[in-house]
């Protein structure tokens, strides 16, 4: 007797797909998150290969919403309306287009400048009352991977990083 060839059903997803979503290594989700979080999901379908090790656990199915508590917490992303996208505006101007404050945004000039855009003169420098446009300060926003250890490596990569690194 022959075996069918197995297809993924409706709301299953394996690991290796996951964690191409999220952000994290596979070997963390395979081998460490079953083992530190007790209420980590078993799979809902083993596959050939699997071992109790973790061996193989690339290709088990996974209910994602099961997993949907695991995956890395993210701010909610800003948005404004169309007609502010050109404006040109300070770092502390943007802070209160978007509710926050100005210490949150500009925190990010100081510990992250790589993921600063450039300035609407092109200067890849900040100075003081530098102006960026919206849409590009609004890109910066929106990719920041949250909280956490590694989060860096969850960092989208800019398009005015392309060009230094």
């Amino acid at each position: 007797m022959e075996e069918e060839p197995e297809t993924p059903s409706a709301g299953l997803i394996t690991l290796k797909e996951w964690v191409g979503q999220c952000g994290y290594s596979h070997s963390y989700v395979v081998h460490v998150m079953p083992r530190y979080y007790p209420d980590f999901p078993a799979p809902e379908r083993t596959r050939q290969g699997a071992t109790d090790k973790g061996g193989g656990g690339g290709s088990n199915l996974y209910d994602s919403a099961k997993l949907e508590p695991f995956r890395p917490r993210r701010p909610d992303p800003v948005e404004l309306p169309a007609e502010f996208l050109d404006e040109q505006v300070t770092l502390g101007r943007f802070a209160r287009m978007i509710g926050v404050h100005g210490r949150s945004v500009s925190q990010i000039k100081d510990q992250r400048p790589d993921t600063v855009p450039p300035t609407v003169d092109g200067s890849r420098h900040w100075y003081p009352r530098a102006r960026y446009f919206v849409r590009d300060l609004l890109l910066m926003w929106n990719s920041r991977p949250g909280r956490g250890q590694g989060s860096d490596k969850r960092r989208p990569r800019l398009p005015w990083q392309a060009e230094s690194e």
